[in-house]
């Protein structure tokens, strides 16, 4: 019997000369001799804690996600129940539009039919469970799809998409820093390389499993692996290792009321007694696994003990008593259709018979186990081969991802380098634009005293160009010093005049300075759009969560260097009718300005609430905050003092001044509270969705 990590169901494999039954386990199943009975009853007591309460709604999210969980833990209890809270769970996130329900209610049915060794329907529900976690992005949902298909795929034989969805969860569990994942994917891995008897490879996924586990700290986990590599050892004739494992992994079952790893432990030992010829303890230890496995109702690994109790009997000279376990292994075996404890008994009765002086008996059962050994050998060719051939597509896929990436990386550099010319050429245009609002401006003087009827229009012109002469000699100072700095290193560079060290130094605080410039060109674009052509209004409904998730996704890799949580509490669902380009435009700026404004280990939160037909956003950090005179002049006109983020990063005013005049021509407000050395948030209104009348 061979055994990964956690579980549920028993099943079959062949293994030559050793017997493996692999009892297998997943991260959704219920071991059947450590079913939490403690949790059923929690489970159902917070359920109905909510259907008693008055406001109680049935497509609450968080009562769908009870159902579920529930419906995993019944799989073993009640498995008709499990299909009715799927179904119910499911039926709800349909009606409610709960995406993440949709994808676990699809995972409990496929869950339910693999039990039921339903091929086609847990497919079904498999692939429809895997389409919401990849469409969504839920990675965690994916990865205990990936797991459970995977398992199940294995089972039924077709280690070929096995072994690509569980190679395709590891993936997934490293990006997603999922330790407890990755621990049960390199062990069901193991259990398809033992079951081909490659036991060398076996353990080394074992191995990655026993370091995933050290992480997290899974005693009964851990447990689970030492007795699977304990069993792979003692087909190596690695009895000291075996033995070492499987002494600790016992006293961790037995400290947990693990009974049925506890006499898969018991028949380990036996295994290594047999094989060292030891068969008075051989005995004992396939009696102690017996009682066990009787006990639990386990019948796959009674027979796995009446073969061992056969085999050690006719160590012992004791050929009757043989006779009897074999006997009994061979009729079960026929009885519950396992080829592998027939072939062992067929195996062991013909050494019986022809001690027995029984000859043409003994042939027989030769022949049985001879046919029964070739078809075993053949089918474990067929799947290793199978296999390999999965393992090289996902390795050819990964090198292609990776030559794609490093085509975009080139792609990138070479878009940095022409950005730069660009940020040049735009100085030379902002000066020369300068100068000519300077002319402009004492031309206007000039005929003032001539034209006293455009005296307005000259005050407004006067003010607009006292505005952009700050404005201007803001951004000429801002981006002076940092170019010329980034053209002195790169000259350095260049000549070989800077040493590693001193590169390692200075390049990440140029490109700092050359990613805030970026982010100030960009602002300054939209602005002078809206100078030259005014600004164009054109509202729509929009999803105000996909687009607050697209700018986190934009911006992550600021916040990830700095250590910053990035929280979307916008639900999914929350519209806006508004112009789409003017609110990602608020967004981006709201956020980058509170990214550079956080301390290192901070967090963000993006929130949003309707109210009397507005959508109130508030994007807060918990940074340095600061003073009420700051605030106070924070939107007011021609105020764009250039200021530093913890991270010394450059930015200006031109943004905030940005966000404002966008939020106003969509009919909203904008504003700011803040708290100095405690955090920032910043609010703004939008119009919510525009609701259409439908024809009566």
């Amino acid at each position: 019997m061979y055994r990964n990590s956690p579980g549920d169901m028993k099943y079959k494999f062949s293994k030559g000369s050793f017997q493996i039954y692999l009892l297998v386990f997943t991260l959704n199943f219920v071991v059947l001799s450590n079913i939490n009975g403690q949790t059923v009853k929690n489970l159902k007591t917070k359920i109905e804690e909510l259907k008693s309460k008055s406001d109680f709604n049935p497509e609450n999210p968080a009562y769908i996600d009870l159902l579920f969980e529930l419906a995993k833990e019944q799989i073993h209890i009640n498995i008709d129940s499990t299909l009715l809270l799927a179904n119910e769970g499911l039926a709800l996130s349909l009606k409610s539009n709960y995406k993440k329900g949709q994808g676990y209610g699809y995972l409990r049915l496929g869950d339910y039919y693999s039990q039921m060794s339903n091929k086609e329907e847990y497919k079904k529900a498999y692939d429809k469970a895997l389409e919401f976690s990849t469409k969504y992005n839920y990675d965690q949902l994916k990865i205990i799809i990936l797991n459970n298909y995977g398992t199940t795929l294995s089972i039924d034989g077709d280690v070929d998409n096995a072994l690509k969805y569980y190679l395709e969860g590891i993936e997934l569990s490293e990006k997603n820093n999922d330790n407890k994942m990755l621990s049960i994917l390199n062990d069901n891995i193991a259990v398809m390389y033992s079951n081909l008897k490659d036991f060398e490879t076996a353990l080394n996924f074992h191995k990655n499993s026993i370091r995933y586990h050290s992480e997290n700290q899974n005693e009964v986990l851990l447990a689970r692996t030492l007795s699977n590599m304990a069993f792979a050892n003692a087909y190596l004739h690695n009895f000291q290792e075996a033995n070492k494992a499987l002494d600790k992994a016992m006293l961790i079952f037995t400290k947990e009321g693990e009974m049925d790893w506890l006499s898969y432990c018991y028949e380990v030992k036996g295994i290594i007694a047999l094989e060292i010829k030891d068969y008075t303890n051989a005995l004992e230890w396939y009696m102690e696994s017996n009682l066990l496995c009787e006990d639990l109702d386990y019948f796959t690994g009674s027979l796995n003990t009446y073969n061992g109790l056969a085999e050690a009997y006719v160590g012992l000279g004791q050929i009757d008593s043989a006779e009897h376990y074999a006997l009994k292994a061979n009729i079960e075996s026929k009885t519950y259709n396992y080829p592998e404890a027939l072939m062992k008994s067929s195996k062991t009765l013909s050494t019986i018979y022809k001690l027995k002086g029984n000859y043409k008996t003994a042939l027989d059962y030769q022949d049985i186990y001879l046919k029964l050994d070739e078809e075993a050998d053949l089918e474990n060719f067929k799947k290793g081969l199978a296999m390999l051939r999965s393992n090289q597509k996902f390795e050819a896929q990964k090198e292609q991802i990776l030559v794609e990436k490093n085509r975009e990386l080139a792609s990138q550099q070479a878009l940095t380098y022409i950005a730069l010319g660009g940020v040049i050429v735009l100085i030379i245009m902002f000066i020369l634009i300068y100068r000519n609002f300077k002319i402009q401006g004492r031309f206007n003087g000039i005929l003032q005293n001539k034209q006293q009827v455009l005296l307005q229009r000259e005050l407004e012109l006067k003010e607009s160009n006292s505005t952009k002469d700050k404005l201007f000699s803001l951004i000429a100072h801002d981006l002076r010093g940092p170019i010329h700095s980034f053209l002195e290193i790169m000259q350095l560079y260049a000549i070989g005049n800077m040493s590693k060290e001193e590169s390692d130094k200075f390049l990440p605080v140029a490109l700092q300075d050359l990613s805030s410039i970026a982010e100030m060109l960009d602002n300054l674009l939209v602005w002078g759009k809206t100078q030259i052509s005014g600004t164009s209004h054109e509202p729509k409904n929009i999803n105000i969560h996909r687009l607050v998730r697209k700018n986190v996704r934009l911006l992550q890799p600021l916040a990830i260097k700095k250590s910053i949580d990035i929280i979307n509490e916008i639900s999914e669902d929350k519209v806006s009718f508004s112009d789409p380009a003017h609110i990602d435009i608020v967004v981006r700026n709201l956020l980058s300005n509170s990214i550079k404004f956080t301390n290192t280990n901070g967090s963000i939160t993006i929130s949003g609430k309707e109210k009397d037909g507005q959508f109130l956003l508030s994007v807060s950090d918990n940074g340095v905050g600061m003073n009420l005179e700051v605030q106070n002049r924070l939107f007011k006109k021609n105020n764009y003092e250039s200021t530093y983020g913890t991270n010394n990063e450059k930015g200006t005013g031109l943004g905030l001044y940005l966000c404002q005049e966008m939020v106003e021509k969509n009919g909203g407000e904008i504003w700011v509270e803040s708290v100095l050395n405690e955090g920032t948030t910043f609010y703004f209104t939008i119009p919510s969705k525009l609701k259409i009348k439908q024809a009566v």
